[in-house]
């Protein structure tokens, strides 16, 4: 599972645009992905991986950030 933050110009979650998940794969541009209150089906704009420097506290991560759109 890879934990991810999910942004969009809609409300996913509670009125938020703004979810984090855990996801059973990678989405890139063109999946689709079930998230938010209702289960609804997003289109994956993009993917970014964020790495973190040596002296940021979780340089031993990466972070997934995924922006959708509802379709």
């Amino acid at each position: 599972m890879f934990k991810t933050q999910v942004n969009a110009d809609v409300p996913i979650n509670n009125g938020s645009g703004q979810i984090v998940t855990e996801l059973p794969f990678v989405p890139h541009k063109g999946d689709f992905i079930m998230v938010g209150n209702e289960e609804t089906k997003w289109e994956v704009v993009s993917s970014t991986f964020i790495v973190h420097d040596e002296f940021h506290p979780k340089k031993e991560f990466v972070d997934l950030v995924v922006k959708v759109k509802q379709v």
